[in-house]
């Protein structure tokens, strides 16, 4: 070949156009840039500041010598836990690596190229390359003021198009949650025709802080659902990359299941998948720890003369008096990790993860510091 073709003509448009995939702050990406990771406290991916439950490190070791075979395509075991205790058949059961699989397959089963898709927004930066390299129609929906989901602004966006639509709660970067009467309303709201697909990621500290069981809702809608759960977060399992989805029915399972990978979830995810479910006594640990570490970070927002959106998740988000990415790079510049807000018209926000009392106490001091020499 002599190079002379179009060097992108192999390539959709879609994807070209679509945005960048970003390359997350992790820890050892930070290393690599030259950054002494051991003295940056990390506040920024939304992570949990407590290493997994004991008996989760346990079934990991005790099966390292099965890293040679594939693990199981489905998970059947951790399937048989999920289904005891949601009441869903096991046929209703899709496994994915981590959540945003799942959230990407829900797109590919319902959505052909031009047809609608509503997005709540801001949420996750990841949805935005998603519904580009599909081509989806988007409407995004802009949370209220307060940074409650628009739920009226979602009914509002459905169309003869539309083909699915994405409840957030509690929602990245808000922290809020959409409470009972509003689910019942995007519940019942949302036409038989159109996949509702809720997006369940922080769904323990949601329930821990009062809120309405999603599922038992959604069990009485008419109509195709799915709903996406993932272990990163409250089971301190982010590098294990194993999530879950409780669909509505056998054949949209099935439909799920055919966008994913075959041995998409690594076996060590599966045993420690399975150790997580079954130490409950570890999970409320790790719930009662985050709503207290929540609560000191919140309040000592307010003391700077911050105004915090209420969160009920590991994290919480506040504008700031400057840009929200020169204040990420000044806390960084002093040893503290946050994130800023990606979308448009939030520049001014910032989002802090949950930390240790100590580490809490750190991150608010530096912000203070940051934010008087703004």
């Amino acid at each position: 070949m002599n190079g002379t073709g179009n060097p992108v003509s192999h390539i959709r448009p879609a994807l070209i156009e679509a945005p960048d995939k970003v390359d997350p702050p992790t820890r050892l990406a930070l290393e690599h840039k030259g950054l002494e990771v051991q003295n940056i406290i990390a506040m920024g991916l939304n992570e949990s500041c407590y290493p997994p439950s004991p008996k989760i490190i346990e079934a990991m070791q005790q099966n390292l010598s099965l890293v040679n075979r594939y693990p199981d395509a489905q998970c059947p075991h951790l399937t048989d836990i999920v289904s005891e205790r949601t009441g869903i058949d096991r046929n209703c059961i899709v496994w994915g690596n981590g959540s945003e699989e799942l959230i990407k397959g829900a797109i590919d089963l319902s959505l052909s190229p031009g047809q609608g898709l509503v997005l709540p927004v801001p949420t996750f930066w990841g949805y935005k390359s998603m519904v580009a390299s599909f081509e989806a129609n988007v409407a995004e929906v802009e949370m209220l003021p307060d940074g409650q989901t628009n739920i009226d602004g979602i009914l509002g966006a459905i169309h003869n198009d539309t083909r699915i639509v994405f409840l957030i709660t509690p929602n990245n970067p808000s922290g809020l949650m959409v409470d009972q009467a509003g689910l019942d309303e995007i519940v019942h709201g949302v036409p038989e025709n159109v996949l509702l697909c809720v997006d369940e990621a922080y769904f323990d500290f949601g329930l821990h802080a009062g809120g309405p069981n999603v599922l038992e809702t959604l069990k009485q809608r008419n109509a195709p659902w799915i709903t996406i759960f993932t272990f990163s977060k409250a089971y301190a399992m982010a590098g294990m990359r194993i999530g879950y989805a409780l669909c509505s029915d056998a054949k949209l399972a099935q439909a799920l299941q055919k966008t994913t990978c075959v041995f998409n979830v690594p076996i060590l995810a599966q045993f420690a998948g399975e150790a997580a479910l079954l130490d409950t006594e570890y999970l409320d640990f790790i719930l009662d720890q985050t709503a207290n570490g929540r609560d000191q970070l919140f309040i000592g927002l307010k003391d700077l003369g911050l105004e915090p959106y209420p969160s009920v998740t590991n994290f919480v988000s506040t504008p700031v008096p400057m840009n929200g990415r020169d204040c990420l790079k000044a806390m960084l510049d002093k040893g503290v990790q946050i994130n800023a807000w990606a979308d448009p018209g939030y520049e001014n926000h910032i989002r802090i993860t949950v930390g240790t009392e100590s580490d809490t106490e750190t991150c608010l001091a530096t912000l203070k510091k940051v934010l008087n020499s703004a």
